[in-house]
């Protein structure tokens, strides 16, 4: 990824531990990532009509700010820090489809 001198020392472009946290949409994000590990655990086959069900009838607000949480997470998964380079990609992967479960 991209890196900048910020403070004396090297923070990734995507580094923000500052960000402030909104939690009206916890339950929504918290639904969502169960939904990822569940698709890593078991396929994301088994787990498909189950998303449909929790996420499909969502209001459009919710489902932006689910969206954006999981895309926050998505693009700040760092390797090797976080995991090994495989499972973050299969962790990525979860992700996208989630995302694309909860935008169709």
């Amino acid at each position: 990824g991209k890196w900048r001198i910020q403070g004396g020392g090297m923070r990734s472009e995507l580094a923000d531990p500052g960000a402030p946290s909104d939690e009206r949409f916890l339950e929504d994000v918290s639904t969502a990532l169960r939904h990822v590990s569940n698709a890593l655990i078991n396929g994301h086959e088994s787990c498909a009509a189950a998303l449909k069900a929790d996420l499909a009838d969502a209001p459009k607000a919710r489902k932006e700010a689910v969206l954006e949480c999981l895309d926050y997470l998505r693009l700040r998964v760092s390797v090797p820090r976080d995991m090994s380079y495989p499972a973050a990609r299969q962790l990525r992967a979860h992700i996208q489809w989630v995302m694309d479960a909860v935008q169709a």
